[in-house]
């Protein structure tokens, strides 16, 4: 038998790119609860252009320029407890890594990284696969977005991770939605308080295993997935109007923070954590 190793050779490039594109459906949740494929019935298809594997060459890169800021959207640079430093952002070894540092490094008891879309986004399915940093921080992927012009913002929380904390420990994944209004009597009040759900991981915990945390958007409710598997719905009729998220555009944010009420045995212990995310994948 003759072996033709020219066409062999010439096949390899399509094969490669079958097997990446491939990978990446396979990477979706599968089915919601009924055996009905997700991704086909809403319509949505792979969008390469915001998507991101953060395979850039060498070691500790910047994150893809196109496709990502290491800041808020917001400018925003912290609170009382943190910083934001665009320095601890950057992809290494096929991730993206956050990390935050203890100390004085800016001044602040905390300094950390944080990357946010250039893209907003409403309605599609978002995924990352992702590893929290094992200290007891908050790891996040959420949406957000803020009306300068009358100081509103919305959120979407598909997870926050803190490994050591009892409500939301390290088997659990905790999703939220928000929508707070500002004003110079009250500050920031969350017009849709309490609603915060931890769904039970079934196969390690966030900071000690990979996982794949998904969010589908559509006009009829935001459904959040974990390693392929549905674990709450939250239907736009059940919130009202003028409070919902889920028709809102923001950009995603990827970032590793402290929250001002983390103090003594609630602050982060280590002097440096590293939250890590394998990619970001979107079908709109």
């Amino acid at each position: 038998m003759k072996i033709n190793f020219r066409k062999i050779a010439k096949s390899i490039p399509a094969l490669i790119a079958l097997s990446a594109s491939m990978a990446s459906h396979a990477a979706t949740p599968d089915v919601d609860g009924e055996g009905n494929w997700l991704i086909n019935n809403a319509g949505y298809t792979f969008d390469a252009s915001v998507s991101d594997e953060f395979n850039q060459a060498g070691q500790w890169q910047t994150p893809d320029t196109t496709k990502w800021n290491r800041y808020h959207p917001t400018g925003w640079l912290g609170n009382n407890s943190f910083t934001y430093s665009n320095s601890l952002a950057y992809t290494h070894q096929g991730n993206l890594v956050l990390e935050a540092r203890q100390g004085d490094f800016f001044g602040d008891k905390h300094t950390t990284g944080i990357v946010s879309s250039k893209q907003a986004f409403k309605y599609g399915y978002f995924e990352v696969r992702a590893k929290a940093a094992n200290n007891n921080i908050a790891s996040s992927f959420w949406f957000f977005n803020r009306n300068n012009a009358n100081g509103e913002q919305y959120e979407i929380d598909v997870y926050e991770h803190f490994p050591y904390e009892g409500w939301n420990d390290q088997t659990k994944s905790k999703s939220n939605i928000h929508h707070f209004v500002w004003t110079q009597q009250t500050g920031n009040v969350d017009q849709i308080p309490n609603y915060n759900y931890a769904a039970q991981l079934e196969n390690g915990g966030v900071n000690t295993d990979w996982h794949t945390y998904g969010v589908m958007r559509t006009p009829a409710g935001i459904y959040f997935y974990v390693d392929g598997k549905k674990v709450r719905t939250i239907w736009k009729s059940a919130v009202n109007a003028a409070d919902y998220p889920g028709d809102v555009d923001m950009p995603v944010i990827l970032d590793i923070l402290v929250y001002d009420w983390q103090s003594g045995d609630n602050e982060p212990r280590q002097e440096r954590s590293y939250y890590h995310v394998d990619y970001f994948r979107a079908w709109r």
